[in-house]
């Protein structure tokens, strides 16, 4: 229970930044769907396989907090949930620059199906392309540091 709630508590704080930074970001045309990527490096991260319902009570979760459609992130989170834990073994085979083309497609994938949900008659593919851009170059940039400080990040955020 305390893990569950340590988790919600970390959610929480991560999509607090993300409203904060995406004032930001969106002047450059960027969405950086930071709280998705959290969730989905914690699916990759964790051990044990999470089901699909504690994904999608996550993402109802993040929803309400949020302010988003009601199940938009639920579902996100859920098709997350079923790839990584589908493609775990596989996942053991790639590298981390495999692994970063996986997760920001992932990330251009929510970015755009978003974009769609939100915005049916005003899509941007400018949008899209930066953000598919922004978030290839920020999923690296993430590796490189688990590359080169992988005791700091291990012992400060998983654990």
């Amino acid at each position: 229970m305390i893990g569950f709630a340590k988790k919600l508590f970390l959610i929480l704080l991560i999509s607090f930044v993300e409203h904060k930074i995406s004032i930001g970001l969106s002047k450059f045309f960027v969405i950086l769907p930071l709280t998705f990527l959290a969730y989905s490096f914690y699916l990759y991260k964790s051990d044990v396989n999470i089901g699909p319902f504690e994904a999608f009570f996550t993402g109802l979760f993040i929803d309400f907090i949020s302010g988003t459609y009601l199940g938009h992130n639920a579902i996100f989170f859920c098709f997350a949930s079923y790839l990584i834990n589908t493609y775990s073994n596989a996942f053991k085979l790639f590298s981390y620059l495999q692994i970063c083309i996986f997760f920001s497609i992932s990330a251009s994938a929510y970015v755009g199906f978003s974009q769609i949900i939100i915005n049916l008659y005003n899509f941007s593919y400018l949008t899209l392309l930066v953000s598919s851009i922004f978030n290839f170059i920020f999923c690296t940039l993430v590796a490189l540091l688990s590359v080169y400080f992988p005791n700091t990040l291990n012992n400060r955020i998983l654990k």
